[in-house]
């Protein structure tokens, strides 16, 4: 019998506010399956090199800065700044998305998978996007609205 593994992941919703406090995020147009053509996040795969963290647990946030460095070459300088926005847990597939702020609008280094980057105000979102996107950018505006109250 063959063994059901569980998958686990992360990815990060990159923003930025501008000088008229308008919102921007990062978001590329997948080149590979399954999600060709759709509009995502970087993020991906948990892998054990992401390691746990001190309660041994998944390291969702090692994974999440390792894949946005891989898809797009998005450094995290300060890992605190990440902040825990929306999660997906079911059976057999874990997923949890973050939020981090940039000081600036920075234009990909190199998109791997994806067939190309932009950053898009945070109500124009492009389509298709990939399923739960607008959930996570949902979560991402109800974040900012609480966050300048």
């Amino acid at each position: 019998m063959k063994r059901i593994r569980s998958y686990h992941g992360a990815g990060i919703i990159f923003w930025n506010k501008d000088e008229k406090q308008q919102v921007s995020i990062l978001i590329g147009k997948r080149s590979m399956s399954p999600q060709n053509h759709r509009w995502a996040f970087p993020g991906g795969g948990w892998e054990m090199k992401d390691g746990f963290d001190d309660k041994g647990k998944i390291a969702y946030t090692k994974a999440a800065i390792r894949e946005s460095g891989e898809e797009m070459g998005m450094a995290v300088e300060h890992a605190e700044k990440l902040v825990p926005l929306w999660a997906l847990h079911v059976p057999y597939f874990h997923y949890k998305v973050y939020a981090y702020e940039l000081d600036q609008k920075t234009t990909p280094p190199f998109i791997a998978e994806f067939s190309e980057a932009n950053w898009v105000a945070v109500q124009d979102l492009p389509s298709p996007l990939v399923l739960f996107v607008a959930s996570q950018v949902r979560c991402l505006r109800r974040y900012l609205k609480h966050k300048s109250v």
